[in-house]
Protein backbone atom coordinates (compact mmCIF):
# COMPACT_ATOMS: atom_id res chain seq x y z
CA UNK A 1 0.00 0.00 0.00
CA UNK A 2 1.75 2.77 -1.20
CA UNK A 3 -1.08 5.81 -1.26
CA UNK A 4 -1.10 8.91 0.57
CA UNK A 5 -4.34 7.90 2.00
CA UNK A 6 -6.42 5.08 2.71
CA UNK A 7 -10.13 4.21 1.43
CA UNK A 8 -12.36 4.92 4.55
CA UNK A 9 -15.14 1.94 3.59
CA UNK A 10 -11.78 -0.38 3.39
CA UNK A 11 -11.17 0.95 7.37
CA UNK A 12 -15.08 0.64 7.95
CA UNK A 13 -15.06 -3.18 7.49
CA UNK A 14 -12.16 -3.44 9.77
CA UNK A 15 -13.64 -1.48 12.66
CA UNK A 16 -16.98 -1.51 11.71
CA UNK A 17 -17.95 -0.09 15.52
CA UNK A 18 -15.47 2.71 14.69
CA UNK A 19 -16.65 6.53 14.71
CA UNK A 20 -15.02 8.83 12.41
CA UNK A 21 -11.55 7.58 12.24
CA UNK A 22 -8.16 10.29 11.69
CA UNK A 23 -5.34 8.52 9.65
CA UNK A 24 -1.56 9.21 9.93
CA UNK A 25 1.31 7.29 7.85
CA UNK A 26 3.72 6.07 9.90
CA UNK A 27 6.92 6.40 8.09
CA UNK A 28 9.24 3.91 10.64
CA UNK A 29 7.89 0.55 9.07
CA UNK A 30 10.58 -1.67 7.19
CA UNK A 31 8.59 -4.91 5.81
CA UNK A 32 5.25 -3.49 6.71
CA UNK A 33 3.30 0.01 5.94
CA UNK A 34 2.39 1.37 8.64
CA UNK A 35 -0.58 3.82 10.03
CA UNK A 36 -1.91 5.24 12.80
CA UNK A 37 -5.73 4.94 13.41
CA UNK A 38 -8.00 6.81 15.98
CA UNK A 39 -11.28 7.64 16.63
CA UNK A 40 -12.86 9.62 19.67
CA UNK A 41 -11.67 6.50 21.99
CA UNK A 42 -9.45 4.17 20.78
CA UNK A 43 -6.42 4.53 18.57
CA UNK A 44 -4.59 1.04 16.42
CA UNK A 45 -1.99 0.36 14.34
CA UNK A 46 -2.35 -0.95 11.18
CA UNK A 47 -0.07 -3.01 9.33
CA UNK A 48 -0.40 -3.88 5.57
CA UNK A 49 2.17 -5.86 3.71
CA UNK A 50 1.79 -6.95 0.22
CA UNK A 51 5.52 -8.43 -0.13
CA UNK A 52 5.62 -11.64 2.49
CA UNK A 53 1.25 -11.58 2.09
CA UNK A 54 -1.39 -12.86 4.83
CA UNK A 55 0.57 -16.35 5.61
CA UNK A 56 3.44 -14.26 7.11
CA UNK A 57 1.09 -11.94 9.32
CA UNK A 58 -0.76 -14.58 10.31
CA UNK A 59 2.39 -16.06 11.58
CA UNK A 60 3.44 -12.85 13.25
CA UNK A 61 -0.01 -12.30 15.16
CA UNK A 62 0.29 -15.75 15.93
CA UNK A 63 3.73 -14.91 17.73
CA UNK A 64 2.44 -11.91 19.11
CA UNK A 65 -0.74 -13.60 20.72
CA UNK A 66 1.26 -16.57 22.14
CA UNK A 67 3.18 -14.07 23.91
CA UNK A 68 0.65 -12.12 25.29
CA UNK A 69 -0.60 -14.77 26.71
CA UNK A 70 2.30 -15.70 28.23
CA UNK A 71 2.77 -12.18 30.24
CA UNK A 72 4.94 -10.45 27.85
CA UNK A 73 3.74 -6.76 26.77
CA UNK A 74 2.81 -6.67 23.24
CA UNK A 75 0.04 -5.02 21.62
CA UNK A 76 -3.22 -6.92 21.15
CA UNK A 77 -3.90 -8.33 17.76
CA UNK A 78 -7.59 -7.40 16.75
CA UNK A 79 -7.62 -8.58 13.27
CA UNK A 80 -5.55 -10.22 10.86
CA UNK A 81 -6.38 -11.08 7.31
CA UNK A 82 -6.76 -9.88 3.55
CA UNK A 83 -9.33 -6.67 2.60
CA UNK A 84 -10.27 -6.49 -0.91
CA UNK A 85 -8.90 -2.85 -1.24
CA UNK A 86 -6.36 -2.95 1.55
CA UNK A 87 -4.37 -5.92 0.83
CA UNK A 88 -3.08 -8.62 3.59
CA UNK A 89 -3.34 -6.62 6.64
CA UNK A 90 -2.63 -6.75 10.70
CA UNK A 91 -5.03 -4.91 13.09
CA UNK A 92 -3.83 -4.13 16.38
CA UNK A 93 -3.88 -1.88 19.26
CA UNK A 94 -1.97 1.40 19.38
CA UNK A 95 0.30 1.28 22.55
CA UNK A 96 0.97 4.65 24.13
CA UNK A 97 4.88 5.38 24.74
CA UNK A 98 8.25 6.10 23.14
CA UNK A 99 10.18 3.76 21.29
CA UNK A 100 13.81 3.39 23.13
CA UNK A 101 15.50 5.49 20.06
CA UNK A 102 13.18 8.39 21.45
CA UNK A 103 13.51 7.84 24.97
CA UNK A 104 17.17 7.58 24.62
CA UNK A 105 17.53 10.82 21.87
CA UNK A 106 16.09 12.80 24.75
CA UNK A 107 18.00 11.33 27.44
CA UNK A 108 15.02 9.80 29.94
CA UNK A 109 16.28 6.18 29.94
CA UNK A 110 16.02 5.10 33.66
CA UNK A 111 17.82 2.91 35.24
CA UNK A 112 15.50 0.26 36.32
CA UNK A 113 14.92 0.03 32.35
CA UNK A 114 17.18 -2.68 32.07
CA UNK A 115 15.83 -5.62 34.44
CA UNK A 116 12.28 -4.73 32.89
CA UNK A 117 13.59 -5.26 29.70
CA UNK A 118 15.71 -8.48 30.93
CA UNK A 119 12.49 -9.47 33.09
CA UNK A 120 10.35 -8.98 29.69
CA UNK A 121 12.84 -11.18 26.80
CA UNK A 122 12.69 -14.02 29.51
CA UNK A 123 8.96 -13.81 29.82
CA UNK A 124 8.72 -14.60 25.69
CA UNK A 125 11.76 -17.47 26.24
CA UNK A 126 9.76 -19.23 28.81
CA UNK A 127 7.16 -19.49 26.23
CA UNK A 128 7.07 -23.16 24.47
CA UNK A 129 7.84 -22.73 21.50
CA UNK A 130 5.25 -24.13 18.42
CA UNK A 131 8.11 -26.73 17.85
CA UNK A 132 10.45 -28.43 19.64
CA UNK A 133 13.89 -27.73 18.34
CA UNK A 134 17.39 -28.60 19.49
CA UNK A 135 20.74 -26.55 18.58
CA UNK A 136 23.37 -28.76 17.90
CA UNK A 137 27.40 -28.51 16.93
CA UNK A 138 26.19 -29.97 13.22
CA UNK A 139 23.26 -27.64 12.61
CA UNK A 140 24.95 -24.93 13.64
CA UNK A 141 28.18 -25.64 11.76
CA UNK A 142 25.32 -26.16 9.22
CA UNK A 143 23.97 -23.02 9.99
CA UNK A 144 27.17 -21.43 9.51
CA UNK A 145 28.46 -23.26 6.55
CA UNK A 146 24.95 -22.59 4.19
CA UNK A 147 25.42 -18.85 5.21
CA UNK A 148 28.90 -18.44 3.67
CA UNK A 149 28.26 -20.43 0.42
CA UNK A 150 25.08 -18.52 -0.16
CA UNK A 151 27.32 -14.95 0.05
CA UNK A 152 29.96 -16.90 -2.07
CA UNK A 153 27.46 -18.00 -4.51
CA UNK A 154 26.12 -14.17 -5.04
CA UNK A 155 29.99 -12.94 -4.85
CA UNK A 156 29.25 -10.81 -1.87
CA UNK A 157 31.83 -11.89 0.02
CA UNK A 158 35.55 -12.40 -0.81
CA UNK A 159 36.82 -15.83 -0.61
CA UNK A 160 39.33 -15.09 2.18
CA UNK A 161 36.83 -13.32 4.16
CA UNK A 162 35.08 -16.38 4.17
CA UNK A 163 37.63 -18.72 5.20
CA UNK A 164 38.44 -16.12 8.23
CA UNK A 165 34.83 -16.59 9.17
CA UNK A 166 34.50 -20.42 8.92
CA UNK A 167 37.79 -21.04 11.01
CA UNK A 168 36.88 -18.49 13.59
CA UNK A 169 33.11 -19.36 14.21
CA UNK A 170 33.44 -23.33 13.35
CA UNK A 171 35.44 -24.15 16.66
CA UNK A 172 32.66 -21.90 18.68
CA UNK A 173 29.97 -23.49 17.15
CA UNK A 174 31.11 -26.86 18.44
CA UNK A 175 32.10 -25.60 21.96
CA UNK A 176 28.60 -25.11 22.52
CA UNK A 177 27.28 -28.63 22.54
CA UNK A 178 23.41 -29.55 22.36
CA UNK A 179 20.63 -26.97 23.44
CA UNK A 180 17.11 -26.85 23.58
CA UNK A 181 15.96 -23.97 21.13
CA UNK A 182 13.15 -21.10 22.80
CA UNK A 183 10.06 -18.91 21.51
CA UNK A 184 12.64 -15.46 20.56
CA UNK A 185 11.58 -12.50 18.65
CA UNK A 186 15.15 -11.87 17.00
CA UNK A 187 14.65 -8.15 16.24
CA UNK A 188 14.81 -6.86 20.15
CA UNK A 189 16.74 -3.19 18.55
CA UNK A 190 15.71 0.60 19.67
CA UNK A 191 12.61 1.48 17.46
CA UNK A 192 10.75 -2.65 18.67
CA UNK A 193 11.60 -1.66 22.57
CA UNK A 194 8.51 0.78 24.03
CA UNK A 195 8.75 2.22 27.18
CA UNK A 196 5.45 2.90 28.55
CA UNK A 197 4.13 6.05 30.83
CA UNK A 198 5.66 4.52 34.56
CA UNK A 199 8.76 2.75 32.68
CA UNK A 200 6.96 -0.35 31.49
CA UNK A 201 8.25 -2.36 28.44
CA UNK A 202 6.75 -3.64 25.59
CA UNK A 203 7.94 -5.63 22.44
CA UNK A 204 6.80 -4.47 19.17
CA UNK A 205 7.33 -5.45 15.87
CA UNK A 206 7.40 -9.66 15.78
CA UNK A 207 7.92 -10.04 11.93
CA UNK A 208 11.50 -12.21 12.54
CA UNK A 209 9.65 -14.83 15.59
CA UNK A 210 11.13 -17.89 15.60
CA UNK A 211 12.13 -20.87 17.57
CA UNK A 212 16.17 -20.38 18.02
CA UNK A 213 18.94 -20.42 20.45
CA UNK A 214 18.25 -17.70 23.45
CA UNK A 215 21.50 -16.16 23.08
CA UNK A 216 20.25 -15.01 19.43
CA UNK A 217 17.96 -11.99 20.97
CA UNK A 218 20.58 -10.28 22.96
CA UNK A 219 22.91 -9.75 19.57
CA UNK A 220 21.55 -6.09 18.55
CA UNK A 221 20.33 -5.35 21.97
CA UNK A 222 23.87 -5.61 23.30
CA UNK A 223 25.01 -3.88 20.12
CA UNK A 224 22.79 -0.79 19.76
CA UNK A 225 21.07 -0.51 23.07
CA UNK A 226 23.20 -1.30 26.21
CA UNK A 227 25.27 1.07 26.86
CA UNK A 228 27.60 0.23 29.99
CA UNK A 229 28.59 -3.37 31.66
CA UNK A 230 26.70 -2.35 34.63
CA UNK A 231 23.39 -2.14 32.42
CA UNK A 232 24.06 -4.97 30.69
CA UNK A 233 24.76 -7.31 33.68
CA UNK A 234 21.36 -5.88 35.47
CA UNK A 235 19.61 -6.91 32.63
CA UNK A 236 21.12 -10.25 32.23
CA UNK A 237 20.88 -10.93 36.48
CA UNK A 238 17.34 -9.91 35.63
CA UNK A 239 16.66 -12.58 33.10
CA UNK A 240 18.53 -15.36 34.67
CA UNK A 241 15.93 -14.69 37.44
CA UNK A 242 13.00 -14.82 35.81
CA UNK A 243 13.49 -17.68 33.75
CA UNK A 244 14.54 -19.63 37.77
CA UNK A 245 17.68 -20.83 36.38
CA UNK A 246 21.63 -20.10 37.38
CA UNK A 247 23.61 -17.70 34.92
CA UNK A 248 24.36 -19.99 31.50
CA UNK A 249 28.78 -20.10 31.43
CA UNK A 250 28.60 -20.04 27.89
CA UNK A 251 26.72 -17.03 27.63
CA UNK A 252 29.47 -15.06 26.01
CA UNK A 253 30.27 -17.39 23.23
CA UNK A 254 26.68 -18.46 22.43
CA UNK A 255 26.39 -14.44 21.63
CA UNK A 256 29.53 -14.53 19.94
CA UNK A 257 28.34 -17.24 17.47
CA UNK A 258 25.20 -15.62 16.88
CA UNK A 259 27.20 -12.27 16.87
CA UNK A 260 29.08 -13.44 13.77
CA UNK A 261 25.44 -15.25 12.54
CA UNK A 262 23.35 -12.33 12.16
CA UNK A 263 26.43 -10.32 10.74
CA UNK A 264 26.56 -12.56 8.00
CA UNK A 265 22.54 -12.23 7.10
CA UNK A 266 23.02 -8.38 6.70
CA UNK A 267 25.09 -9.51 3.48
CA UNK A 268 21.65 -11.19 2.18
CA UNK A 269 19.66 -8.11 3.62
CA UNK A 270 21.38 -5.40 2.07
CA UNK A 271 21.77 -7.38 -1.04
CA UNK A 272 18.28 -7.24 -1.94
CA UNK A 273 17.18 -3.88 -0.71
CA UNK A 274 20.55 -1.49 -1.10
CA UNK A 275 23.42 -2.54 -2.04
CA UNK A 276 25.25 0.82 -1.14
CA UNK A 277 25.52 -0.67 2.83
CA UNK A 278 27.24 -4.01 1.03
CA UNK A 279 30.56 -2.13 2.61
CA UNK A 280 29.67 -1.56 5.61
CA UNK A 281 28.53 -4.89 6.39
CA UNK A 282 32.42 -5.94 4.96
CA UNK A 283 33.31 -3.73 7.69
CA UNK A 284 31.52 -4.60 10.07
CA UNK A 285 32.57 -9.00 9.26
CA UNK A 286 35.51 -7.39 9.73
CA UNK A 287 35.28 -6.07 12.98
CA UNK A 288 33.73 -8.81 14.50
CA UNK A 289 36.65 -10.76 13.00
CA UNK A 290 39.11 -9.20 15.31
CA UNK A 291 37.58 -9.04 18.48
CA UNK A 292 39.55 -11.42 21.09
Amino acid sequence: MTTAALDHTALGRLLPRAGTLSTRPLPQGRFNTCWHLADSGHAYLLKLNDREGEAHLHQMAAAMSAARAGGVAVPRVLRVGADPDLGPFLLQEWLDGRTFAEARQDDAIEADLWPRLGRQIALLHSIPPPRSLMATPASRTRQLADLLDCLRGHRLIPTALAEATRRRGLPVAEQLGDLECVNTHQDIHPDNILVRPGGKIALLDFDHATTAEYASDFVKLDRWCLPSAHDRQQLLDAYWQQRGEPADPLFEQRLAFHRLVITLSYFLYWHGRDPTQLPGCTAALRNELERT
